[in-house]
Formats: structure tokens, C-alpha cells, sequence
């Protein structure tokens, strides 16, 4: 059991990414638009849009798909390792997708 442990925390480390978490300086892209609302007057405004690489969706379906991958493929390393990497990408894609619609604002 803790032979299982260990190789699904390296399994975890090594799907996780090796870069900081911090935004790049061209996160806050900017597009204008103008509309007429305000009697008359012009109103600008910018869209700001984050990127998000995903980190917790890409922790948890890795550990997530080393534990299932383990049980499904094979109780070796290639089933913990193959669950691991292919959790780690649909955990990273599902992340992404379910706030892409909170990571672009107005203003």
C-alpha cells in the first residue's frame, strides 16, 4: 500500500506543471466597442480576459485518473502512469472549460 502511495504522488508530481501560476503581462488583452447608452455620449469600454492554465482540475485528474488508470490497466506503473497522464489532461480541459465564462469582463 504505501508503494501504491508513492508512485501515485510521483505520478501526481510529474503531471503537474514545472512554470509559476502567476499571469503573464499580456493577460489583460484589450477590444473596444462603443455603444450609445448614455444620451449622446460615447461609451468605450475594454474587454479584459485571464487566462487560466487549469492547476486544479490538472492535480485532482491526475491523482484522480492514476487511481482509476491502476484499477482499469493493469496493477503495474504503466497503468498508474498512462490514468495519471490522461486524467491530468481531461482534468485540465474540464477546468478550463467550466470558467471560461467567468474569466472575461467588461469594464
Amino acid at each position: 500500500m504505501k508503494r501504491i502511495s508513492i508512485m501515485t504522488a510521483a505520478a501526481a508530481l510529474l503531471a503537474s506543471p514545472g512554470v509559476p501560476l502567476s499571469s503573464p503581462a499580456s493577460a489583460h488583452t484589450s477590444t473596444r466597442y462603443h455603444t450609445h447608452r448614455y444620451h449622446g455620449h460615447t461609451h468605450y469600454a475594454h474587454r479584459y480576459c485571464r487566462y487560466s492554465r487549469g492547476p486544479t482540475g490538472l492535480v485532482a485528474g491526475g491523482v484522480g485518473g492514476a487511481l482509476v488508470g491502476r484499477s482499469v490497466l493493469g496493477h503495474g506503473l504503466l497503468g498508474t502512469a498512462a490514468g495519471a497522464v490522461g486524467g491530468a489532461v481531461a482534468g485540465r480541459a474540464i477546468d478550463r472549460s467550466m470558467t471560461a465564462h467567468r474569466r472575461c469582463y467588461w469594464r
